[in-house]
């Protein structure tokens, strides 16, 4: 299983505007027929609990194999629409990662 976990920073004053466009992406993933993810924000104003230096937004989501992932890539980026969306998602951040797990199996 293979695990995508993107990280968003968004530009100071934005961190709403690039919620909406996650969630806009995710509305466009599930349109294409593939997995539309899970979107996490940080937990704020709690006592005992700090959100300095994480991430605006987080989105992840869960493939059987690196080949689904890619074939699943391949077809958002081939997509105008979503092509749009993640062109202005760019200009709405300060920082952006995007990276790939694989699961641990435990025997």
């Amino acid at each position: 299983m293979i695990l995508v976990h993107q990280r968003y920073f968004a530009t100071p004053g934005l961190r709403e505007r690039v919620i909406e466009t996650r969630v806009e992406a995710s509305q466009r993933l599930k349109g294409l027929g593939v997995p539309a993810g899970q979107i996490w924000v940080p937990v704020r104003g709690e006592a005992g609990i700090s959100d300095a230096g994480l991430p605006d937004v987080i989105w992840e989501c869960t493939y059987p194999s690196l080949e689904e992932r890619e074939r699943v890539r391949t077809l958002q980026e081939s997509d105008p629409a979503f092509h749009a969306i993640r062109t202005r998602q760019g200009t709405q951040l300060t920082r952006w990662l995007r990276e790939h797990y694989r699961l641990l199996e435990l025997k």
